[in-house]
């Protein structure tokens, strides 16, 4: 099944127009030049090891989603008459069938604008439209702006046994809720 068409724009605080979009099997390209920009360090926050670019096995399950079970945003700016990737949230299934986990990453250079803010509520919203009620995720405890998003976010933040360097964070989002940020604090 094919994500719902889907197209938000907004202007971010330094003037630039940003796109928010469901990620399709032609936008490999733009996929693997956003990951292989990234730090070193927000690759590893992103995917927990030291991942320098994506195998073509990669490429296909990240621009390939089998909508509604997950779903992939990015979000885009035009830069010199090309479309580029700045950031990218995503679902997939979860511990039970009424929950789904989530991964976010923005571009170092464009982090702190609200980007991830915003790709996650679209995203959040599209997986309770699908019908999931729940959207959990792990997070490593160094990665301090991830956790004060969550928190803004009202997600639950929880240790996670299996790991001291980790934690659980989890947002019901069923019966029709929507997702809105939270006073600091």
């Amino acid at each position: 099944m094919q994500p719902p068409a889907f197209k938000h724009e907004w202007t971010v605080r330094d003037g630039s127009t940003v796109t928010i979009r469901p990620i399709r099997p032609e936008d490999r390209d733009i996929e693997q030049a956003f990951v292989s920009n990234l730090s070193p360090n927000s690759r590893y926050l992103r995917f927990f090891s030291a991942v320098r670019d994506l195998s073509p096995q990669m490429l296909d399950r990240f621009t390939h989603v089998d909508y509604p079970r997950q779903m992939a945003l990015i979000a885009t700016v035009q830069a010199e008459g090309k479309e580029l990737e700045i950031g990218v949230a995503r679902y997939a299934p979860g511990s039970s069938g009424n929950a789904v986990e989530f991964a976010v990453v923005v571009a170092d250079e464009w982090q702190g604008l609200g980007i991830g803010r915003e790709l996650l509520k679209h995203l959040f919203d599209t997986a309770r439209v699908a019908g999931f009620e729940r959207i959990e995720g792990l997070v490593l405890k160094s990665n301090k702006n991830m956790l004060q998003l969550c928190n803004r976010l009202g997600f639950n933040v929880n240790r996670y046994p299996d790991d001291a360097a980790l934690v659980r964070v989890v947002k019901e989002i069923g019966n029709g809720q929507t997702i809105r940020d939270q006073p600091p604090g």
